[in-house]
């Protein structure tokens, strides 16, 4: 029985010197397995496997904060998608596994390489992405969405309807943000990467255009709409580069209703509904959204107060989408 422990007890020793030793080699050879030259590389730590992998992904993402900005617009220059002085090419810093780490980065073709687990049970796993075999995928990717932008654009040119240019160019400039971000990331896996100044020009007259268009739409509020409603919309279509003026393109009626309800509870309650309706020069009904909530407190005029407010929270953040949708709809798949 001695003997049985006492090899069972040499197995562990072995088994967790075995993974410390992975553990370590997962730093200390970072730059040996995944030489910069050819690879970035993170390491990630967590409780289970699949956590070491999403905590080395953001890290791994962490590597382009600096130089990445998903929503920055193109009133920059290009040159600056390769700014040397930030060019970081690994992060080896190990973090608490129960850090939480986000980035709102996406990368295509992250794999995940060399995997341990240290003595006290924690996983170590390496995410990587192979410059060259990725970079290939983000030239594709970007050339696949300037082709579609290229054909928008002149769907655009070739119609006389104004909602039809809009729409053709508002999906137009969502596949130049994309492939503005895909452009400083391929910058930084591939400091060689074609130069794409003339895209970034064409994007900025694209962008002009589409400004021009809306700036020639306009909207009317009917009389019937609320105080309340009518300051969100005009904020709303604004942003958008609409106008919003006594006769127009498109006629926008709404209703707004607050109804404090017994529920038989000592508590106050109000419901709220809303409804929108954008109706074009046709008189054609072409949007129609409704949201309805409650709120509950023990001051009428507070309750009454988050009533309003969750109305109009609602409305900012469902309006916009809707005529997303519609705008999406003239265009097809």
């Amino acid at each position: 029985m001695a003997f049985r422990n006492s090899i069972l007890s040499l197995l562990l020793v072995f088994t967790v010197n075995c993974s410390s030793q992975n553990v370590n080699n997962n730093y200390s050879n970072l730059e040996k397995d995944y030489p910069a030259t050819r690879f970035l590389a993170a390491v990630g730590e967590g409780d289970t496997r699949n956590d070491a992998e999403k905590n080395a992904s953001a890290k791994l993402s962490l590597i382009f904060e600096s130089n990445i900005n998903v929503d920055q617009t193109l009133n920059e220059h290009y040159s600056e998608f390769s700014d040397e002085n930030n060019s970081t090419l690994t992060y080896e810093s190990q973090t608490n596994k129960r850090t939480s780490i986000e980035s709102d980065q996406k990368l295509l073709n992250v794999k995940y390489g060399n995997h341990g687990v240290d003595e006290l049970g924690n996983h170590f796993v390496v995410a990587y992405l192979n410059r060259s075999e990725t970079a290939s995928i983000y030239e594709e990717k970007i050339e696949n969405n300037d082709a579609s932008v290229m054909s928008l654009k002149n769907f655009a040119m070739n119609s006389n309807i104004k909602i039809h240019k809009y729409a053709a160019l508002n999906r137009a400039s969502g596949l130049m943000n994309e492939n503005v971000s895909l452009m400083k990331q391929l910058s930084i896996i591939s400091p060689y990467n074609p130069d794409f100044s003339d895209k970034i020009t064409n994007y900025e007259t694209i962008y002009r255009m589409k400004g021009e268009v809306a700036n020639n739409i306009r909207f009317v509020l009917s009389n019937e709409t609320s105080e309340d409603v009518v300051n969100t919309l005009k904020s709303l279509l604004t942003s958008k580069g609409f106008k919003v003026a006594d006769s127009g393109d498109f006629l926008i009626s709404s209703t707004m209703k607050y109804e404090n309800v017994d529920l038989g509870r000592k508590e106050i309650f109000y419901n709220w509904f809303i409804n929108i309706e954008l109706v074009n020069a046709q008189k054609e009904l072409i949007f129609n959204f409704e949201k309805s909530g409650r709120e509950g407190g023990i001051s009428e005029s507070a309750v009454y107060a988050r009533a309003k407010y969750s109305a109009n929270e609602a409305l900012k953040k469902n309006f916009i989408m809707g005529f997303e949708e519609y705008l999406n709809s003239i265009i097809g798949n």
